[in-house]
């Protein structure tokens, strides 16, 4: 009887226990783990509510989600081998956690364990096709002109074409230059080159990883018609300071990072060319040119949240005598520079089940090209202010939403004036003002299935120069689409409407462009479009290696194309509106890890413009490309970089013959003097260039030296010194007519030293 009272008082006990976590609710409580050190995320790291045993892991980007857990207090922890393990106590009201972990070192055997790429990752759970992602050391293992460069390494990527060795500029897939979406921590930069194109303004030391979109790119991007390039830097050290620095034929530059006490980080680099500095030294000439820059980051954590500050400043100068001083004429000197500058904040705080991020960001371009003092001036300038916010949400274990909005507001201004003549050319203000609201879900229906529909909404009111300026408004539909025929075969597909207000004047006939000048949609200059369709299939083999085939095809509509020989008195006939189309097939084949890891591009692809009745191939239009990028062991114990790169021949615009401005002297009476002018052919782009190929090869090593490492390098460019032509010089005063080609980069060895301390 006794027995019977004590099993029935434990059994009332369990039932009203049980009732009383019923009572109280459950919940799901979402979080992240990332490194004390620099706020990195974890993956692999088991976490376990101790009262409930409820379990769960993070994923790449150290989020997790534990399930059904009773709102009331509890704890719970968190352990992955090389991480010293941590319990923190769950509260009945709290629904989200950001826990540090601190690294440990462990002596075990000898053990392989190994972490899915990123791309695996996304891969499986994300409907996006045609992105790539490349971290520092794929940037900074690749053989490169003097120093390793983002913008050179995009260039190798299938879909993507640059039109000669002198620019950092690049088409993809049939696109113009100044369709690239180009942003730093999510802030816009415009013309991110130095050394009039030679080399980006991005320093691989502080970049963490690149995500490059080549098409059909989701709601959460607008404001471009070809592609996203987004660059994001790494965080700071939080528990020590570091110093990486580097020493080239070009610049020098040093980066240093660590804490900012307990809760923050902070990154700060800089960077200058020293060429004019040792010239300077051997010799009583002068080298009237210099570059330089700063790059900045500060992250703090603000309880669950997380604050980012983010900032750049560049600049290239040029001071070149261009007319001597002589008795009764005064000097003449050729001014040019031009720059960027930006300054970003990002804020993101998790709540619930839901995280919402905030922006606010600056961002300019200038740049001025004169002959000093007063004779004449060119000046462009950019000024883009943007805010914005979007609120990220899970409704069920099926969707991921993002919503957003947001505003830029852009100040563009276009003159050319002279002081000594008291007279202005050319004068133009852009103002356009983009609204944009976007919304974004990623679906999983069904195991086999990811889905991706979206829609964004953009509103461009705009000032122009003598006018009340236009207003536009569209909707951009966005959809991605996977179909997992095994775990690792996937047939991928997307399509979207892409609208773009802001526009470069350049002249495609001119091989060469420093930067662009900058106009914006107003009430005789359109908003572009395109219409991008995608399909094709992703194949994973033990997330080692992958494989990409995608058919694309895009259609333009109302693209700005500078007009040459334009009536500066006649305001819009700076271009010509112009439609075309371009399709074609992008191939990559890459591995990631193991002895050698790289990739090998292939792309295809087939572009066309319409103007004015006339058909022709754009100045991009190179119908193959080829890559090879290799990183491996190489000899005397170096790392060794390799790449090999085709392409088909480019079309320029050939040249019948020239006639002469012949000048008459009032003076001698006489006509003592003549300008040349070259007639070009009637068929636009009809012409080609011969096919370019080229090698390239890297060796680092590394040693420890002085409590720190160093990193001494030598990298040829054109190895076997192929003379891939950069355009053709004609010459029509020898019987018959001369054409001698001017070559890109000749065979060109490069050394220098990298060090961390």
């Amino acid at each position: 009887m006794m027995k019977s009272r004590v099993l029935l008082l434990a059994t009332s006990c369990a039932v009203f226990a049980t009732s009383q976590v019923t009572a109280q609710g459950l919940r799901t409580v979402r979080g992240t783990v990332l490194a004390a050190r620099d706020s990195t995320p974890i993956s692999g790291v088991s976490i376990r509510v101790i009262e409930f045993d409820i379990r769960a892991q993070s994923d790449q980007a150290g989020r997790f989600r534990l399930i059904d857990v009773p709102r009331s207090p509890a704890r719970v922890t968190f352990e992955r081998l090389d991480a010293i393990a941590d319990t923190v106590p769950l509260s009945a009201s709290t629904d989200s956690l950001v826990v540090y972990l601190r690294a440990r070192a462990v002596r075990i055997a000898p053990v392989t364990t190994t972490a899915p790429p990123l791309a695996r990752e996304r891969f499986d759970r994300v409907a996006q096709t045609s992105i790539v992602t490349l971290d520092m050391v794929d940037i900074t293992q690749a053989p490169a002109v003097l120093e390793a460069d983002v913008m050179r390494i995009v260039q190798l990527l299938p879909g993507t074409v640059a039109r000669n060795d002198f620019s950092t500029g690049f088409h993809v897939r049939g696109g113009e230059a100044d369709q690239n979406l180009i942003t730093l921590d999510g802030v816009t930069i415009f013309n991110p080159s130095h050394l009039g194109g030679l080399f980006s303004t991005f320093d691989a030391f502080a970049v963490d990883r690149v995500d490059f979109i080549t098409g059909a790119f989701p709601a959460g991007y607008g404001g471009r018609l070809s592609s996203v390039l987004d660059v994001r830097l790494r965080n700071g050290s939080r528990d020590r300071t570091t110093v990486q620095g580097q020493l080239s034929l070009l610049s020098a530059k040093v980066l240093v990072d660590g804490p900012l006490g307990s809760r923050a980080s902070y990154m700060v680099g800089v960077r200058r060319t020293y060429a004019d500095a040792v010239v300077s030294i051997f010799s009583k000439e002068t080298l009237p040119y210099w570059f330089g820059d700063a790059v900045g980051k500060v992250a703090i954590a603000i309880g669950s949240g997380r604050l980012t500050a983010t900032g750049y400043w560049g600049r290239d100068a040029l001071d070149w005598p261009w007319v001597k001083a002589e008795l009764g004429r005064d000097p003449v000197d050729l001014e040019f520079s031009w720059g960027n500058r930006l300054a970003g904040l990002r804020f993101e705080q998790p709540f619930g089940r839901h995280t919402l991020e905030l922006y606010a960001s600056g961002s300019g371009f200038s740049t001025a090209l004169g002959l000093e003092p007063s004779v004449v001036r060119v000046d462009n300038s950019v000024r883009l202010l943007s805010a914005g916010g979007a609120i990220a949400f899970n409704p069920d274990a099926q969707h991921a939403v993002r919503i957003g909005v947001g505003v830029e507001d852009y100040d563009m201004r276009y003159e050319i004036q002279s002081d000594a003549l008291t007279a202005n050319f050319f004068s133009a203000r852009y103002r356009p003002r983009i609204w944009s609201a976007f919304i974004d879900d990623q679906w999983n229906p069904f195991g086999w299935l990811l889905l991706r529909p979206g829609v964004r909404a953009e509103y461009v009111e705009g000032a122009g120069a003598n006018s009340g300026g236009a207003d536009f408004s569209a909707l951009a539909p966005r959809i991605g689409i996977k179909v997992f025929l095994s775990h690792n075969l996937a047939l991928i597909g997307s399509a979207g409407r892409y609208y773009q207000a802001i526009h470069s004047l350049r002249d495609e006939d001119i091989p060469f462009a420093v930067f662009d000048f900058w106009i914006g949609a107003d009430d005789v200059t359109p908003v572009s479009r395109a219409d991008h369709l995608v399909l094709g299939f992703e194949k994973w083999i033990d997330n080692d290696y992958s494989v990409s085939v995608e058919g694309y095809r895009k259609d333009f509509y109302n693209l700005v194309v500078r007009r040459v020989g334009q009536d500066f008195r006649v305001r819009g006939d700076e271009f010509v509106s112009t439609d075309g189309d371009a399709w074609g097939v992008d191939v990559l084949a890459r591995k990631y890890r193991g002895s050698v890891r790289g990739w090998i591009a292939y792309g295809f692809t087939r572009p066309e413009r319409r103007a004015a009745g006339e058909v022709f191939p754009p100045a991009h239009d190179r119908r193959h490309s080829f890559n090879i990028v290799l990183e491996m062991a190489g000899p005397l114990g170096s790392d060794m970089g390799i790449h090999w790169g085709f392409g088909s021949p480019l079309p320029y615009r050939g040249f019948i013959g020239e006639w002469r401005h012949r000048e008459y002297s009032a003076i001698v009476h006489a006509f003592e003097d003549f300008e040349e002018e070259p007639l070009a052919a009637a068929q636009r782009n009809g012409e080609r260039y011969p096919s370019y190929n080229r090698l390239d090869v890297s060796f680092r090593w590394e040693v420890s030296k002085w409590g720190g490492i160093l990193r001494p390098y030598f990298q040829i460019v054109n190895v076997y010194n192929r003379q891939n032509i950069f355009l053709y010089r004609f010459d029509y005063q020898d019987r018959p007519a001369t054409r001698t080609g001017i070559s890109q980069f000749p065979l060109f060895p490069s050394f220098g030293v990298e060090f961390e301390f």
